[in-house]
């Protein structure tokens, strides 16, 4: 009797462990798993390169707020602000306020501002200046420029009033007279008119 119940008990165990586990093939070990492709690592973006020219030229205030006429637009009239400006398209007619100016299109008028850059720019006009005035090698001003400093690489016809250094590159054209209180000229610059520096040695040193 003893055995008998042995027996029984040892089917029911193997019954139920069937019931619970999935049969194993002879030679055959537990399934495997698909395995994930692997991840490529992303290629690092190339480093955007800044443009040469006038964009890299552009002053640091000139993105801090302010107006912009932008390439398409021609104002005509008189234009007055105290706040940074820049001129990408063309006004007809003065422009004056004591905010900084940048200009790379054109002014058919007299400017007067703080700070000034001209950058490709066509200015008809006489520029009065209460800071630097800074005209790159593809500008070109007609009139008489008053400022507290001067980087000319472009070309001027006209008088310049100084208050402190003008800087006349390799590529600057001058015809007209030059007053200024220090002066700097580059080998290659032309100079077309008299010259006068306020600086230096005073009569007392002779």
């Amino acid at each position: 009797m003893g055995k008998q119940q042995n027996n029984f008990k040892q089917a029911m165990a193997e019954l139920l462990n069937g019931r619970n586990s999935d049969p194993v093939q002879e030679g055959e070990g537990p399934a495997e798993r698909p395995s994930a492709a692997p991840v490529q690592p992303e290629e690092p973006m190339a480093p955007v390169e800044r443009p040469q020219g006038l964009q890299a030229e552009i002053p640091a205030w000139a993105g801090r707020g302010g107006s912009v006429i932008a390439e398409e637009m021609t104002v005509e009239g008189k234009l007055c602000t105290d706040s940074p400006l820049q001129i990408r398209g063309r006004v007809k007619g003065s422009v004056s306020g004591r905010g900084n100016l940048l200009v790379s299109g054109g002014v058919e008028g007299d400017v007067q501002c703080g700070e000034l850059q001209l950058q490709g720019a066509k200015v008809l006009g006489n520029i009065q200046s209460s800071g630097a005035v800074r005209i790159d090698a593809q500008a070109v001003v007609s009139g008489d420029v008053a400022a507290g400093e001067l980087e000319l690489a472009g070309k001027i016809k006209g008088n310049l009033q100084i208050e402190g250094t003008a800087v006349l590159g390799s590529s600057a054209v001058l015809i007209g007279d030059l007053r200024a209180h220090r002066l700097s000229i580059a080998e290659g610059a032309v100079l077309q008119g008299s010259v006068e520096v306020t600086g230096g040695l005073q009569d007392a040193a002779f």
